[in-house]
């Protein structure tokens, strides 16, 4: 039974990277030690939402418990509790079946772990200065965190350390201490570079170039716009925003702010649009080696200032898989704001048109994405500099 349950798991190894900004691994700012990441493991998702049957939450639970049953020490253990964790909202799951039985399967979990037990002794160090030294007992176990907040003068530009230690192997305990940091911070690089937490952004701009045909007026080709080239006043550019999920979400909003330098081409706020899943082939082709994409498809001629999404033609067709989620799209003088209801996990490509039209040098600013009820999933994509010059 647990070979069946490992082979059918769906693991993700490295949740804090994304294949669309490098994937990048984390490193010690002093060493090339790599920082241990949380893994995440989980069952179901069929993408049925009118059935009970394969629904994440409960099919994840029900799998724990089965592992705490016949293999505690089993290697899913921690990548699964760690994905029920992580797809909590608020005090609460998504319904309360789905609640109900991940709080059973949670107080067997801490039943196995004997963490209701802790005999822990930690410090808590920045840069270098002790901030706390605290001791928790089997009377602390259910109490409320401590909470620690940093003098502004222990932090310094660039690299800080925070750093959470046991005492000793013996004094220090062995029950897992469990901790999480919230910083605010503002940063004067440019441009922009990519970040994400759970959710990562990537946008690319490309150029319609049109040339007339002989039978089917003009064709438009899809020319990659890099950061600092320049297009012509009237030239109709193709925003496309791929969006990594790496867990199922509910209600994410995604701001674009545009060039000021360019205008959306729709004028009426939500025309159809919506998000397309990419095939894993299409994202190792896209994405897989510097991040650079190569466009093959083409457009031809017709109303396109009624169209939000390019007629793709030739191998590009298949890059997908078929799974699509609408997308509510508001347009604002700064931005186009994007809105999606359900996000199932995986990589999704949305695309709508621009118009240049102000003449100057302007700075795209990072499209900005968040779930709407949890804040702390978010992300940034990268700001890209377009020159607009004016037609002759």
């Amino acid at each position: 039974l647990v070979e069946n349950l490992e082979n059918g798991v769906k693991r993700d190894e490295r949740p804090d990277t994304s294949v669309l900004i490098g994937g990048e691994n984390i490193q010690h700012p002093t060493s090339n030690i790599q920082h241990p990441i949380m893994g995440t493991a989980h069952w179901g998702e069929d993408g049925i939402y009118w059935r009970w049957s394969e629904g994440g939450v409960e099919a994840t639970a029900f799998a724990l418990r089965a592992l705490l049953a016949i293999d505690p020490t089993n290697k899913l253990v921690e990548p699964v509790t760690n994905w029920l964790i992580k797809n909590r909202r608020g005090a609460q799951w998504s319904n309360t079946r789905d609640t109900a039985i991940t709080v059973l399967t949670m107080n067997e979990y801490l039943r196995r772990s004997g963490e209701l037990q802790p005999e822990v002794e930690y410090d808590l160090v920045v840069n270098d200065q002790q901030v706390a030294s605290r001791k928790l007992t089997a009377e602390d176990a259910l109490s409320a965190p401590s909470k620690f907040e940093i003098d502004p003068g222990l932090i310094r530009d660039g690299a800080n350390q925070i750093r959470i230690s046991r005492h000793g192997a013996k004094s220090g305990g062995k029950s897992p201490i469990y901790f999480s940091v919230s910083a605010k911070f503002f940063s004067l690089e440019e441009p922009v570079t990519a970040a994400g937490n759970e959710i990562f952004v990537r946008r690319e701009y490309y150029k319609l170039v049109g040339r007339p045909t002989l039978l089917k007026g003009y064709a438009y080709e899809r020319v990659a716009l890099r950061d600092g080239e320049s297009v012509t006043s009237g030239d109709r550019v193709e925003v496309v925003l791929t969006v990594e999920a790496k867990n199922n979400y509910e209600y994410l909003l995604f701001e674009d702010l545009k060039p000021a330098g360019l205008e959306a081409v729709q004028v009426r706020s939500g025309e159809a649009l919506f998000a397309k899943q990419l095939k894993s082939g299409a994202v190792d082709r896209r994405f897989g080696n510097s991040g650079s994409q190569v466009s093959t498809d083409s457009r031809t001629s017709g109303d396109l200032a009624s169209r939000v999404r390019p007629v793709s033609s030739g191998p590009e067709v298949s890059d997908y898989t078929g799974q699509a989620r609408w997308v509510y799209q508001e347009l604002r003088d700064r931005k186009v704001a994007l809105f999606i209801d359900k996000l199932p996990e995986g990589i999704w490509e949305m695309r709508y048109d621009l118009r240049a039209e102000v003449p100057g040098v302007f700075h795209a600013l990072p499209v900005m994405g968040h779930a709407m009820y949890v804040p702390e999933i978010h992300c940034n994509g990268t700001e890209v500099r377009i020159t607009v010059e004016d037609k002759k």
